[in-house]
């Protein structure tokens, strides 16, 4: 009995960093709320979608929270472990095995990248893991080699394995958001250890990194989408860049979410319409709860509410980096910035899209929008990087004391 109380409490390791913890908890209620308010447009088809939301979201964010707490107080417990590194192995291929398993489900806009659970209960979107994971072993294989004297193909044979296995996988189903993603936050992950054997190639990453925001750049003026359009055709993908350049032109066609999703946005100005007062919502966003909930946050609470979770993500954001530059190990500093770039990318692909600043790419917006995948798979890091956190600065105290023991 005393174990099982012991597993259930909810509690956070010393040292762990209460700016991050109280935004997130903010996020997750806030994005809670918004998440109901909005199945409020639904009710018109299910009169009990805002009673079967409510459940589901307070499944979500109970069930995030807990992991979260757990993953921080017991990381390094597990990491201690003689098979860690054969059960994280596991874990990596069961991630890739419910990849696979997503191509056996119907799709739904166009891509595979959901498991559909029995009884009603909701999807599975692996893809959100494969991020988490990759970071994590990243972080670990910085971590394992550090200094060591090893190759490159020898220093990343297993990230890149596991790294070309998820993206096969994603592309096939397809998933283009997913797949920019991952390889971003791959590219970012890469660029990040001091390994000397690693630096003529991380150079290579740097330019490519830099010749995608510039190619991204181009994309959006009308010289890169005509020649996007005479090399690869009129196609669905091509569409979301002349959306973005120019949502009205189809605004009955492809366009019809992104000119709905300005719409909110210009209807919500400064203060907003109040909670629940949204009229896009109504069967006017497809996507309200996902893709566009930002949009329906401003339409709803104004630019105050768009800047509550500005303020919140940029909490989060700020002291990741700062305790990515207090830590000494490569490996945790990895893990630190590859938790803050996945926020970061998920952020401004979600709002440059529902804005028409960016082409749609799909991506929800973390700890925001419906979905128990990105918030489940952000909070298992954010876990690591508050154990992170928490070491860091229990060896910042011994230092200190060993440094002034008379202190």
């Amino acid at each position: 009995m005393k174990k099982i109380r012991s597993f259930l409490q909810l509690r956070m390791p010393a040292g762990y960093d209460k700016g991050i913890h109280a935004a997130v908890i903010i996020l997750m209620l806030f994005g809670s709320i918004m998440v109901i308010s909005t199945s409020v447009g639904e009710s018109v088809k299910d009169s009990m979608v805002v009673v079967k939301t409510i459940f589901k979201q307070l499944i979500f964010v109970i069930l995030s929270y807990f992991v979260m707490s757990k993953i921080a107080v017991n990381f390094f417990k597990w990491k201690r472990q003689k098979n860690f590194d054969n059960k994280f192995l596991v874990l990596g291929i069961i991630v890739f095995g419910l990849l696979v398993a997503t191509l056996a489900f119907p799709g739904a806009n166009g891509s595979k990248a959901w498991i559909y659970l029995p009884f009603g209960l909701g999807t599975i979107q692996p893809s959100e893991f494969a991020k988490t994971y990759l970071i994590i072993l990243m972080g670990l294989t910085a971590n394992h080699f550090g200094n060591k004297r090893v190759d490159l193909i020898q220093y990343m044979k297993r990230p890149v394995i596991f790294f070309i296995m998820f993206i096969i996988i994603i592309f096939i189903q397809p998933d283009l958001g997913t797949l920019i993603v991952l390889g971003l936050l791959f590219a970012i992950c890469f660029i990040i250890p001091s390994h000397g054997n690693l630096a003529p190639s991380q150079k290579i990453v740097k330019f490519a990194l830099f010749g995608f925001v510039v190619l991204l750049g181009l994309t959006l003026t009308d010289f890169g989408i005509k020649l996007m359009g005479n090399i690869f055709g009129e196609g669905y993908k091509i569409r979301r860049f002349t959306d973005a350049a120019n949502p009205f032109e189809n605004m009955y066609d492809t366009g019809y979410n992104l000119v709905y999703s300005l719409y909110a946005i210009a209807n919500g100005g400064i203060t907003g319409l109040g909670i629940g007062g949204s009229e896009q919502k109504f069967g006017y966003l497809p996507e309200a709860q996902t893709d566009f909930i930002i949009s329906v946050t401003i339409e709803e609470l104004g630019l105050f509410g768009f800047l509550l979770i500005v303020l919140c993500y940029a909490v989060i954001l700020y002291r990741l980096i700062y305790y990515a530059k207090r830590t000494k190990s490569d490996g945790y500093r990895l893990i630190l910035i590859g938790c803050a770039s996945y926020l970061a990318i998920h952020f401004i692909l979600n709002v440059g899209g529902v804005s028409a600043l960016l082409p749609l790419t799909g991506v929800p917006l973390l700890l925001i929008s419906a979905g128990g995948s990105s918030m489940l798979s952000i909070s298992m890091l954010l876990g690591v990087c508050q154990s992170i956190i928490s070491m860091t600065k229990s060896q910042a105290k011994r230092a200190a004391e060993q440094r002034n023991p008379f202190r």
